[in-house]
């Protein structure tokens, strides 16, 4: 039996609300649960269970459908506890229309009994209602005439109470989340470790890993900055945010932001090679050939592509338009050097080019090199 508790608002007469859960993960600390001792320390009548309610729902802002199945099971946890007798039996809550609690024990009616704890004969259940049958379900009321709770009793009543806010709100925050996958995720920077960064997003406390942080670069308290969300999943009763800004798809997730062309699918991001804070390799097409791909990432003025840089703290990327023929992407992939000749033998590329143009085929800590090989799928030698 599920009990149900609606709150009125005085200002709209008739009308009934559910109060929406907050937008992080609220875990009852020891000090937050001083209204809640009290509570448990008091006989627990219609006025304490009203205030348990109004507490749970207005400081954690939770479901009053959920708040009553805590109370409910708050109350079956005290009771089996101070009364072992009852530990097998299924045990029934209800809030009488008076406010009064009332403890009934479920009996299901049989022609012999087999489990006392569960179980009522025909000829007995008969008793409390004449045209009752067999296999009928008879409630006994075991309300104890003085209803204070035990020490014991009420720190597993406490013990639950927590449980039950926590499974709600870890549920609701996968809710959340699970549909922002693969999204880009404004968060704001509220504290800096020696390696680790912690952000909120949505009121949401996430740990931004080092792997997955732009190397090198400095994070300010409070400033505002964006992340991937690459998946969100549940491990060890937890919900993890896997988030990133090291990755190749939060540089696309950015240009899909910035390139409303791109989401219309009038060009397209062929593939991406990223060595974070380094450098960015972006191979893109388009569907009309009489539009330039690499003039719409880039932007009137480089307004898109300054905008991107600014996200990726100063990171260098380069457009490239993409082609059928091998030898003009790898040539294409290597600039800003002057490529004189490729030559393509299985797997491997030997690309001749002046002697002043090979630190530019290769550039700072080899990136150049390492990404057109990465993105032509061939392993280049320049000579």
């Amino acid at each position: 039996m599920i009990l149900y508790i609606f709150f009125k608002k005085k200002q709209d007469k008739g009308k009934y609300f559910l109060l929406e859960l907050p937008n992080r993960i609220a875990k009852l600390k020891p000090n937050e649960f001083l209204l809640l001792n009290k509570i448990l320390n008091m006989k627990l009548d219609g006025k304490s269970i009203q205030a348990a309610i109004m507490h749970l729902v207005e400081e954690y802002r939770l479901d009053p459908y959920q708040v009553m199945e805590i109370i409910r099971s708050w109350i079956k946890s005290w009771f089996k506890k101070d009364y072992p007798e009852y530990r097998k039996a299924d045990v029934v809550v209800n809030v009488e229309d008076d406010g009064a609690i009332s403890i009934y024990k479920a009996l299901t009616v049989v022609e012999e009994v087999e489990d006392p704890d569960t179980q009522i004969l025909l000829k007995d259940a008969k008793k409390e209602r004449k045209d009752i049958e067999v296999w009928e379900q008879i409630l006994t009321n075991i309300t104890p005439e003085s209803m204070e709770l035990s020490r014991i009793a009420a720190q597993a009543a406490a013990q639950t109470i927590k449980q039950w806010v926590k499974n709600i709100e870890r549920e609701r925050f996968y809710d959340k989340f699970q549909d922002k996958e693969g999204q880009l995720l404004k968060a704001k920077v509220i504290k800096v470790h020696t390696d680790s960064v912690i952000l909120d997003i949505e009121w949401t406390t996430v740990v931004l890993a080092p792997e997955n942080q732009i190397p090198n670069r400095p994070y300010e308290i409070w400033e505002e900055v964006f992340v991937f969300l690459k998946k969100i999943g549940k491990e060890a009763g937890s919900i993890v945010l896997d988030i990133t800004q090291s990755s190749p798809e939060y540089v696309e997730a950015i240009l899909e932001k910035l390139v409303p062309e791109y989401e219309e699918w009038v060009v397209r991001i062929e593939k991406i090679g990223r060595i974070a804070w380094k450098k960015t390799k972006i191979i893109v097409s388009s569907t009309d050939d009489s539009i330039d791909p690499v003039g719409v990432f880039v932007g009137h003025k480089w307004d898109r592509i300054n905008t991107v840089l600014s996200l990726l703290d100063g990171e260098k990327v380069d457009f490239i338009e993409a082609t059928d023929d091998p030898q003009e992407l790898i040539a294409r992939l290597l600039k800003p050097a002057q490529v004189e000749s490729i030559q393509i033998k299985d797997n491997k590329v030997i690309a001749k080019v002046e002697e002043s143009q090979k630190p530019l085929a290769i550039w700072k800590w080899a990136c150049n090199i390492k990404l057109a090989s990465q993105l032509s799928w061939y392993q280049i030698e320049v000579i």
